[in-house]
């Protein structure tokens, strides 16, 4: 073979590109990293890496939308998609307005940011593992598609991953529906505490048991695993020796004859953000870093081994007759004059970490690893359902980070023939995401004529009585949720913009309905009065606002997205039914691999991104015996 400039050219410097590097480099192999969006300082010195991350923080305290991609600038040259691009698409129309193009019957609602560090800048850092039967929910319940491997050909790369981003929890909360963990295995940071509403739910909650169409529950609040710094377990020594399953590359402290996980701090100033302080913006944005963000791990790559190239906008990959890449071509668009240059690279292996949107785009612009015509397909998301009620005392709202415990009694069960599950959260800040609040507490006791030191007793009286349950819902793999190209919608550049096509089936509208239910029962044991109690769907101007209204089965329903990307590139056993093997190889082409989220094949109700860094560890072994 031709000499190439790197042993592994990998797209996307989000969290996934990040440890594929990481792992890649430690081994000492030669890895360019090439970013479609701006750097985020990490590049330059200490000092201005900590700079450009403030003004991220400013540009977020100023904006009138708190919305997950506010605090980063628009980037023309690679667009994101915003919240605010979604609107109701009726029938046989398009919505063109935002980066995506959808074309319906809904809008796809989670977005994504094109930047240095990836959509970690604004993730809520939530990392539940799936549950075995997420992995084999076919098999297990007759819907969905099964992944190639097992919870417990991942549980290795799941420590790792916890280990690797740093990820505060506590096991004994997790040993649920057969989850299981290494023998004397912990997270290497204790759990957040509990908030105050997380108490006072539990202490109502716990224990009480309830039916849903012959179904049994018994819900109970629990920690959530968050990868946000808390305060570091202690370990015994022998610990080192006996293969505890932290990664080689964490960062372990020996002290008083114990070990601790060292926990990193904001990127140019590491004395920050070593402990999560509580503030109220995890998303977007963590003004301390005390959350795990891309950026973190990128900052620790050895500059002799890695190049990362910002504001390289990758448009094709080429291939040879044999079916091997053999080079990117990408777009430059940082030179100082504003030029735009076309270049190339060569790799012996090609990773594609853009993200489950832009991956399937550039597959499909180079017409790559689409031989089962599943490039594009299924993708999927959480659509997030929402209840909320007015406590009869003050539970604390608004104080905190956004969440910090769960219910997941809904996760799993005999149900899931029948009705999607769901994790369900405890958000602490009120109804913000549910109603605005408390802007808009403030305009509704205006309009009522109350002001001054009334309005100030108004608002300390209802806003602190503020709960609210998110409904984090399971969404089966379909072929008509895809994303496609049309030489019809180009951006700035010239390159195709993303085409989606977005549904929700009854297995998904059936669990919200059977979600208002489940919160009726935590209403009347939380003594919420029913005319207190709302959900999203109901509100009076819901059917003209709410970009994905409807009335199903009677009951005025809709969702947001999650922001959990998923599907458009899945796993599988074999080359008709999927893109890549159980390692993210595609199966067209030998030297490519397919990361990241959208290689799930089916998405249970854990949060994403923990599965997709345990996968990429996985895929980077594979990597390494090919370099070999």
């Amino acid at each position: 073979m031709p000499e190439t400039e790197f042993d592994v050219v990998i797209v996307g410097a989000g969290i996934i590109g990040a440890l594929v590097a990481k792992e890649l480099t430690h081994a000492r192999k030669r890895v360019l990293i090439l970013e479609a969006g701006t750097t985020s300082g990490i590049d330059s010195s200490d000092s201005q890496a900590f700079k450009t991350y403030s003004s991220f923080v400013d540009q977020y305290q100023t904006a009138l939308m708190k919305i997950p991609n506010s605090p980063y600038p628009h980037n023309p040259n690679a667009p994101s998609p915003y919240a605010t691009d979604n609107v109701q698409i009726k029938s046989g129309e398009v919505s063109s307005a935002g980066y995506t193009v959808q074309t319906g019957p809904y809008p796809f609602m989670s977005s994504y940011l094109r930047q240095q560090g990836g959509t970690t800048l604004h993730w809520m850092a939530s990392c539940p593992r799936l549950l075995p039967d997420d992995f084999r929910i076919q098999r297990e319940y007759g819907v969905g598609f099964d992944w190639p491997i097992g919870y417990t050909d991942l549980e290795r790369d799941y420590a790792k991953a916890e280990w690797e981003i740093g990820v505060s929890g506590n096991v004994e909360d997790q040993r649920y529906e057969g989850k299981t963990f290494a023998k004397g295995y912990d997270y290497p940071m204790e759990g957040l505490p509990a908030s105050y509403v997380d108490q006072w739910i539990g202490e109502r909650v716990n224990g009480s048991l309830f039916s849903i169409d012959g179904f049994d529950f018994k819900p109970s609040v629990v920690g959530l695993p968050l990868a946000r710094n808390g305060i570091p377990r202690k370990f015994p020594l022998s610990k080192k020796q006996d293969g505890f399953p932290w990664s080689e590359n964490s960062m372990v402290d020996e002290i008083a004859g114990g070990l601790y996980f060292r926990s990193k701090g904001a990127v140019g100033a590491p004395h920050l953000g070593l402990r999560c302080e509580g503030n109220s913006s995890c998303t977007p944005i963590c003004p301390v870093q005390a959350k795990y963000t891309a950026l973190k791990t990128l900052a620790e790559l050895n500059p002799a081994l890695c190049e990362i190239r910002n504001q390289c906008v990758v448009s094709t990959l080429d291939r040879d007759e044999n079916g091997r890449i053999t080079r990117i071509n990408y777009l430059d668009y940082g030179s100082k004059n504003g030029d735009t240059t076309q270049q190339s690279v060569t790799a012996e292996i090609y990773v594609l970490a853009a993200h489950a949107v832009e991956n399937a785009k550039l597959l499909l612009a180079s017409e790559l690893a689409n031989s089962s015509d599943q490039v594009g397909r299924n993708l999927m998301d959480h659509p997030y359902f929402m209840t909320w009620g007015l406590a009869p005392d003050n539970v604390g709202s608004f104080r905190g980070p956004g969440y910090t415990s769960g219910i997941p009694a809904f996760r799993n069960g005999a149900f899931r023939k029948d009705w999607a599950a769901s994790r369900v959260d405890i958000g602490n800040w009120g109804w913000n995401f549910s109603a605005f609040s408390p802007g808009s507490d403030v305009d509704r006791l205006l309009k009522q004529n109350i002001t001054g030191k009334s309005l100030r007793q108004a608002l300390a009286y209802q806003v602190p009585r503020q709960i609210r349950f998110g409904f984090q819902i399971e969404q089966l793999p379909s072929q008509s949720n895809r994303v496609t190209i049309s030489d019809q919608y180009r951006d700035a550049s010239g390159l195709h913009r993303p085409v989606i096509s977005y549904d929700v089936s009854d297995y998904t509208w059936d669990a919200m309905i059977k979600n208002i239910e489940i919160s009726h029962h935590f209403f009347d044991a939380l003594k919420v009065k029913p005319d207190d109690r709302f959900h999203l769907g109901d509100g009076p101007n819901d059917a003209d606002i709410l970009p994905t209204y409807r009335e199903y089965k009677g009951v005025k329903l809709g969702f947001y997205g999650a922001g959990h990307i998923m599907g458009t590139h899945r796993m599988g056993n074999d080359s008709k039914s999927s893109v890549v093997n159980d390692r993210q190889r595609s199966w067209d082409h030998s030297n490519l691999y397919i990361t990241g989220c959208g290689s799930l094949p089916s998405v249970g109700t854990a949060n994403p991104t923990l599965t997709a860094a345990a996968l990429a560890f996985r895929s980077s072994r594979d990597m390494l015996r090919e370099l070999r």
